[in-house]
């Protein structure tokens, strides 16, 4: 009755509260972030990632993932997780309740997983602790084209260069290079002129190990000056690898290309990203994936990526 009665005798009080409330609810609406869901109704989710290279499914199964499941099953709040293992490479979705924080529950992952690397095969990389949220995909995707550059160079520019400049975008939570090539010698050895020299595929493969090394020799110290010695062995350019000595005999030499063709390639042949344009069938392309913060406006993410990406 209060609120009536003063409404009443003083009609402009109610005009004021709510020109006020007008206002504080247009500025609360320019601040909401738009997402799918709230950021309070999105479980916290941690994936663990591990590759090993030319290792097969069960071999990752037994040798990657299970080792770290076991660590991991013991972390607080967990509420499920979910396992891939396929050739070359271990994924790991740890899914926790809602009350946890996402930073607190990475922290004790990343802690317990790191008590067990020493346990990991040496041929794997180190494993990939990534923060995100349940229904993790990307904001958007950018793709690089060129009708002269080959996608190995693409891929190697996207690498050095767009990654960290897309990274420093505000809310950027992760950058995925998609289609990427990476640049590697490959080494095409003959087995006919393998047998011929009286070789074994170990003994090439030993040689480029213990060849391609960069040691620290030391220090030389003067009264005036101190000097770092380092033992640099490794290779320089290609043709430095051609010329890798393998075998040697009273007679000769065997070196390398005697008996392999060396030429630059991609580290692997099985990725491939395309863009559905007319001259498609003429571009080489890699895509660059975006990623959003936990928590962060997908929409003012795809604006600010625009401004990034045409200069706006």
């Amino acid at each position: 009755m209060f609120i009536t009665d003063l409404s009443i005798r003083r009609p402009v009080v109610p005009a004021v509260f709510s020109l006020i409330l007008i206002v504080f609810g247009l500025f609360v609406f320019w601040k909401l972030p738009v997402r799918e869901l709230p950021s309070g109704l999105q479980p916290p989710v941690v994936q663990v990632q591990v590759d090993y290279q030319s290792a097969s499914a069960p071999i990752v199964d037994q040798e990657i993932t299970q080792i770290i499941e076991d660590v991991i099953g013991g972390a607080e709040g967990i509420k499920n997780i979910d396992s891939i293992s396929e050739n070359g490479r271990s994924t790991i979705k740890i899914e926790f309740d809602t009350s946890i924080d996402l930073d607190s529950a990475a922290n004790d992952i990343r802690e317990k997983v790191a008590r067990i690397v020493d346990a990991l095969p040496e041929e794997a990389k180190a494993p990939q602790i990534l923060k995100q949220a349940a229904g993790f995909t990307t904001t958007m995707w950018l793709s690089l084209s060129s009708s002269t550059w080959s996608d190995l160079e693409l891929g190697d520019y996207a690498r050095r260069y767009l990654v960290d400049s897309f990274s420093s975008v505000k809310n950027v939570g992760r950058i995925l290079v998609g289609g990427l090539r990476e640049l590697s010698i490959r080494v095409w050895i003959d087995p006919i002129k393998l047998a011929a020299n009286d070789l074994t595929i170990q003994e090439v493969e030993q040689s480029l190990r213990n060849e391609n090394v960069s040691l620290p020799a030391g220090t030389l110290e003067a009264e005036n000056i101190d000097l770092t010695i380092n033992l640099d062995k490794s290779y320089k350019d290609i043709k430095s690898i051609k010329s890798l000595p393998i075998k040697k005999t009273k007679d000769s030499v065997v070196r390398l290309e005697d008996v392999a063709e060396i030429e630059f390639g991609p580290v692997s042949e099985k990725t491939s990203f395309k863009n559905q344009t007319r001259d498609a069938l003429n571009l080489k392309t890699v895509g660059l994936g975006i990623y959003a913060r936990s928590g962060a406006s997908t929409v003012e993410l795809s604006k600010e990526i625009k401004k990034k990406n045409y200069g706006g």
